[in-house]
């Protein structure tokens, strides 16, 4: 699989990542932790600047959980945009384990960040404490309204026979989008060059303007263009069908059930942190996920809740990592 660049500054890939980006806990019944060791006012890291999906996810769970947690907590959201998200993680990283902080994060936190960089600033495994898994969103494969590819498999049928323009272009290096693409032709077996863009918007715009053969991102980020009948999506990378576009198939119902999966927000605490504090925030985190006006609301930034076990989000970090790894370790890229 070839790749347009193999080696990237960390600041341009944490860069672009954060422009990109653009796993719950202890059963209900378990044991709360006494009032003395919630403090009275939690903080939610968020390592992106306002307006995201993962700021506006975030505001949402702490308007729920804090009445969940009971005597009058409150629970704010606390931006630290910039360095793909490694300002938010250094600033829980210097907290102190106290049960008051927690870091909203997407993927490239606890997993990519691990695989990508040279030299990995944190180690999640041994400087995190799972909290609970969030919710989960897609990404889709889609091309311009004027390609002739009416389906995946005719897609890639057309990159066969025209390799000089087999390209994806996702939102940035080092993103979940440029790893699908990666992971998407190493399963059809074919070689499909990545074009790296700063952003979804300049890929969005190339995309309907025929510049590039197709992209990927996510569902949300194609949804409107898609609509308006400026591009035209073909497949989803999920393991079942996007609830926007249910006549969409995915790719694994084509046949490419390697290339499949979800990206992810998840909520962390410092190593460290009472287990009690931790059982308790995440009651209170799978009980606001639950409740059907704040699965309305998730739906609405086209995010699917997946209330877990704490237990279960490390499980699924360990996962991703070992899925990631072959992908990523083939295709060269990596950052100093």
């Amino acid at each position: 699989m070839r790749d347009d660049r193999f080696f990237h500054s960390r600041r341009t890939v944490l860069g672009a990542a954060a422009v990109a980006a653009v796993a719950l806990g202890a059963p209900l019944g378990a044991r709360a932790a006494s009032g003395s060791d919630l403090p009275e006012q939690l903080r939610i890291l968020v390592g992106f600047g306002a307006g995201g999906s993962i700021d506006v996810l975030a505001r949402v769970l702490a308007e729920r959980i804090g009445p969940l947690l009971g005597g009058g907590r409150r629970v704010l959201v606390d931006n630290k945009p910039g360095a793909g998200g490694d300002i938010a993680v250094n600033t829980l990283l210097s907290a102190p384990t106290d049960g008051a902080n927690y870091l909203l994060a997407p993927l490239i936190s606890p997993v990519l960040s691990q695989l990508v960089f040279t030299k990995p600033a944190y180690n999640p495994a041994t400087d995190f404490t799972p909290v609970g898994l969030v919710a989960h969103f897609q990404f889709a494969l889609a091309v311009p309204a004027q390609h002739p590819a009416r389906s995946a498999k005719e897609l890639i049928a057309w990159f066969k026979s025209h390799q000089d323009k087999a390209n994806f272009g996702s939102p940035a290096a080092g993103s979940l989008p440029h790893f699908f693409g990666l992971l998407l032709g190493d399963a059809a077996n074919v070689d499909i060059v990545h074009v790296a863009y700063k952003g979804a918007t300049n890929l969005l715009t190339d995309l309907a303007g025929g510049q590039l053969s197709s992209a990927i991102s996510t569902t949300s980020e194609f949804l409107p263009l898609h609509r308006e009948g400026k591009i035209r999506i073909l497949a989803t990378f999920g393991d079942k069908r996007s609830r926007e576009l249910p006549d969409v198939p995915t790719l694994a119902e084509l046949g490419y059930p390697r290339a499949s999966g979800t990206g992810w927000f998840s909520l962390w605490a410092r190593k460290g942190t009472q287990p009690a504090v931790i059982a308790e925030v995440n009651r209170a985190l799978n009980q606001a996920l639950a409740e059907p006006a704040m699965r309305a609301k998730l739906e609405e930034l086209a995010l699917d809740p997946d209330p877990r076990a704490p237990e279960y989000l490390e499980k699924l970090r360990s996962a991703e990592i070992e899925k990631w790894r072959p992908v990523i370790v083939a295709s060269g890229f990596k950052v100093n």
